[in-house]
């Protein structure tokens, strides 16, 4: 194995620079993920950077392109928003779906 590597890289270690909650998604230093733990400002922090989960929005159709805001908020709108995920379901009754998510690199 190679002496240099470090891990397989679907959860890093980040110092929180805000409160984040636990199962949450966010868009950190260009990474998108959810924190696997509630935490405060400046607490050590596992963010999941791969996978699928359970979340909450109104008009998800499955395969639709999920887009983060500035306020960490999941949105269908692509504009002055950033790439997310995927939909992998659509949303329920209770607008719950599932979404896989997507690094963007371009940003």
């Amino acid at each position: 194995m190679a002496q240099n590597y470090i891990s397989r890289g679907e959860v890093i270690t980040l110092t929180a620079g805000a409160s984040y909650t636990s199962g949450s998604p966010y868009r950190i230093d260009g990474f998108n993920g959810v924190a696997l733990l509630t935490v405060s400002s400046g607490d050590l922090m596992s963010f999941q950077l791969e996978g699928i989960f359970e979340f909450t929005l109104a008009s998800v159709t499955a395969g639709d392109l999920i887009y983060i805001d500035s306020n960490d908020d999941l949105t269908l709108t692509s504009t002055a928003n950033d790439l997310y995920g995927r939909a992998v379901t659509s949303s329920d009754s209770n607008n719950k779906f599932y979404c896989r998510i997507a690094q963007s690199y371009g940003s």
